[in-house]
C-alpha cells in the first residue's frame, strides 16, 4: 500500500500546542506585536517550530489581496555585465525591505499583462518603457504599486534613455577634445537586443557633434564578425573618418582585431572608442578608451524609491534618476 502523504500543519495545530485562540496565532505569524504579549508571541513561535509549521503563502496572498512578490521588469537590452550588476543592485535593494524579487524581462505588453495576472505581485518596478494604458492596466490586473519608467504615449514609441545619450555624448566629446572632427559610429547589425541601447547612444553623439560645430557621425552597421568589420573599414578611411566610436567595448575589440587584420593599428590609423568600460577593454592590444557611467548605489535607491511609493508618495522616476545617476566618465588608453 502506498504511504500516506503527511498532514500539513495548519494554525489551528499552532494554537492549539501554544494554548491561545487561531486569531491571536494569526497575529504573531502576521507580525503584529500590538496585539500580543512578548511572552505569547513567544510561546506561539515556539509551537510552530516545534511543529514545523510552514505559511501557506497562497492563503496569505489571498488575504493581504497580493503576494510580498516585488516584479522587477526589464527588456532585451539589459544584457552584459553592466546590466547585470544594475539588476543585481536593485533586487538586493528591493529584496532587503523583505520582499521575493522576481526579474522578468517583457518581450511584450500583453505577456507582462498576463505575468502580472498570474503573480499578483505587490509591486511592479519597470526598467523598460511601457506604454501608459499598460502602465495603468498593470495596476487592474493585481500590481498594488507600478514605478518606474516613464509611460509612453504609444507602445510603438522609444523612451528616452537620457543615461545612454550621456554616454555617446561623452564618447564624441573625448575623440573632438583630441581634434577629431571626422567621426564615425558603428552600431550593431540588425535583429540585436542592443539596437535601441545603440541608437540612444548615437544620439548622444549626435548632440555632441552639433554642439560642437561637427559635422554630424557618418553611422555604418556591423556584425560582432572581425572578418565583415576588416571588409568595411576602408571605405570608412577613405571618406576622411579619422575616429569611431562603437556601441559597446566588444564591438570596438573586434574593430581593433579587423585593424590588426588590415595591418593597420589604432590610433595612428584609426582612433576606436567603446563604450561600458568592461574589463575586456582593458586587455586588448592597444587598450581600448571607452565611456561609460560609473556605478551607484542602485540598491539604495531601490529601496528609497518602493518605500516612497508604498507610503503613497508620487515618485517622478525620471527626475530621480537624473538626480542620483554620475556623470558619464572616459577611461582614455591607447586606442585613442
Amino acid at each position: 500500500m502506498a504511504a500516506r502523504a503527511e498532514k500539513r500543519v495548519t494554525i489551528s495545530d499552532v494554537a492549539r500546542r501554544s494554548g491561545v485562540s487561531i486569531a491571536t496565532v494569526s497575529y504573531v505569524l502576521n507580525d503584529r506585536p500590538d496585539k500580543t504579549t512578548p511572552a505569547t508571541r513567544a510561546r506561539v513561535l515556539a509551537a510552530a517550530e516545534e511543529l514545523g509549521y510552514v505559511p501557506n503563502a497562497a492563503a496569505a496572498s489571498l488575504r493581504r489581496g497580493h503576494s510580498k512578490i516585488v516584479l522587477i521588469v526589464v527588456d532585451p537590452t539589459y544584457t552584459g555585465e553592466v546590466s547585470g550588476r544594475t539588476i543585481e543592485y536593485i533586487t538586493g535593494g528591493v529584496g532587503s525591505l523583505g520582499y521575493t524579487v522576481l526579474v522578468h524581462t517583457k518581450t511584450s505588453e500583453a505577456q507582462l499583462c498576463d505575468t502580472v495576472r498570474a503573480v499578483q505581485p505587490f509591486g511592479v518596478v519597470l526598467l523598460t518603457f511601457v506604454s501608459a494604458d499598460t502602465h495603468t492596466r498593470l495596476t487592474a490586473l493585481g500590481a498594488q504599486h507600478v514605478l518606474g519608467l516613464t509611460p509612453l504615449a504609444d507602445a510603438d514609441q522609444e523612451g528616452d534613455r537620457f543615461w545612454e545619450r550621456n554616454i555617446g555624448a561623452a564618447q564624441v566629446s573625448h575623440l573632438a577634445e583630441r581634434g577629431h572632427q571626422h567621426i564615425g559610429y558603428v552600431l550593431p547589425a540588425e535583429p540585436s537586443p542592443r539596437l535601441s541601447v545603440a541608437r540612444s547612444r548615437l544620439s548622444g553623439a549626435i548632440d555632441e557633434c552639433t554642439r560642437r560645430g561637427l559635422p554630424t557621425p557618418t553611422t555604418v552597421s556591423f556584425r560582432l564578425d572581425r572578418n565583415a568589420i576588416a571588409g568595411g573599414i576602408p571605405a570608412l578611411l577613405s571618406s576622411g573618418i579619422t575616429a569611431v566610436c562603437v556601441h559597446e567595448d566588444r564591438m570596438g575589440l573586434a574593430v581593433l582585431a579587423a585593424l590588426t587584420d588590415l595591418g593597420l593599428s589604432a590610433p595612428a590609423d584609426l582612433a576606436v572608442m567603446g563604450a561600458d568600460n568592461t574589463p575586456e577593454s582593458r586587455l586588448a592590444t592597444p587598450q581600448l578608451s571607452s565611456a561609460w557611467i560609473p556605478d551607484t548605489d542602485y540598491g539604495r535607491h531601490a529601496r528609497q524609491w518602493l518605500s516612497a511609493v508604498t507610503a503613497g508618495e508620487h515618485v517622478d522616476a525620471a527626475s530621480m534618476l537624473h538626480s542620483v545617476l554620475p556623470p558619464a566618465q572616459v577611461a582614455h588608453r591607447q586606442s585613442t
